[in-house]
């Protein structure tokens, strides 16, 4: 580390703002249509022209936009993936890491012992719930297939995918054994969300929905296999251990849990992803992080489980924890 890498560091926000800011105004899907010069595109978003022009230039800077002879456009490169329109759009995911960046704003003021007011996912306004479940979406449709193939056979009938979102990861697993049949658990707005988005789904038939919140519900029983993604940093430990009591009703004798999320070292200090994810739970829940293999196993210990293990590790949000329901 030397006086370059620290003002680097330091300096890196620059280029994720101006990204930002061109995703809220969707400034990437508009000029993805048409060329516009500057007049023109101030007109479209009703900005002011002197800032509007500094944006889109270090958009040019930064191979977002492509400016020749005084107009504007979206780089063909990023298309797919910035404008709303685009085969592989990634606009959802950015609009939630957008809503991040102003609790991120609060980490000094959190350090220092300041009550900042967090909403809840259920708390969130509609756009924002959205932009939430389709950014993870996103994410999961990249991540499920490698994951996946990594975690071999799933040889299991009834699977419960309890927080399921979207039902990225319920298609996926029905993807390699058309023979399950799987049940997403999620909020009422979220269920909306994903029968919206599987009603086209090729394995609809294989999916059914299950409305209730794990905070105060009990999950639905009868399966031998459930899938915790991406669930368990949102809580604190007394939360997990109540979950996995949860979890455990739910299961069949001789069933599974996997538990996919970041899996910190016994320092706490590796992957560096997951030290990071860690304050990105500080500033955006009231006691979540991320959690070592000991203390993970630990819980699920409390709740009944057995034979707790590593089913793959990984240094993204990529290692699988199994945990048996034993006779």
């Amino acid at each position: 580390m030397d006086f370059s890498k620290i003002l680097e560091i330091a300096f890196n926000f620059r280029e994720a703002r101006v990204l930002l800011t061109g995703v809220e105004l969707d400034i990437f899907t508009l000029l993805s249509e048409r060329e516009m010069d500057l007049q023109e595109i101030c007109e479209e978003l009703h900005s002011e022209k002197r800032a509007t022009q500094y944006l889109l230039d270090a958009m040019c800077a930064m191979k977002l936009l492509e400016k020749k002879d005084g107009k504007y456009k979206t780089s063909t490169e990023v298309v797919p993936f910035l404008s709303k329109y685009g085969s592989e759009c990634m606009l959802f995911m950015l609009e939630h890491y957008a809503n991040l960046w102003h609790r991120w704003s609060h980490l000094t003021d959190i350090v220092k012992g300041k009550t900042i007011t967090i909403k809840p996912v259920d708390q969130m306004s509609p756009d924002q719930l959205k932009a939430f479940i389709l950014g993870m979406h996103v994410l999961a449709l990249r991540a499920s297939k490698p994951l996946l193939k990594k975690l071999g056979p799933v040889p299991y009938k009834k699977m419960l995918d309890v927080g399921g979102a979207s039902g990225t990861y319920s298609e996926a697993f029905i993807e390699i054994n058309p023979q399950l049949q799987a049940t997403i658990f999620d909020l009422p707005p979220v269920i909306e969300i994903a029968k919206e988005r599987l009603k086209n789904s090729p394995y609809k038939d294989k999916i059914d929905f299950y409305v209730g919140d794990f905070y105060k519900d009990e999950l639905p029983s009868g399966y031998d296999f459930l899938w915790l993604s991406a669930i368990i940093h949102q809580n604190s430990r007394e939360q997990n251990v109540d979950l996995y009591k949860k979890c455990f009703a739910a299961l069949e004798t001789g069933g599974v849990l996997w538990i996919r999320d970041y899996v910190m070292s016994e320092d706490r200090i590796s992957p560096k992803t997951g030290a990071l994810f860690a304050i990105n739970m500080l500033v955006g829940t009231q006691g979540g992080g991320t959690y070592t293999f000991e203390e993970i196993k630990e819980d699920l210990n409390c709740a009944g489980f057995k034979n707790v293990h590593f089913k793959i590790h990984g240094e993204q949000m990529d290692t699988v924890i199994e945990a048996v329901k034993e006779e």
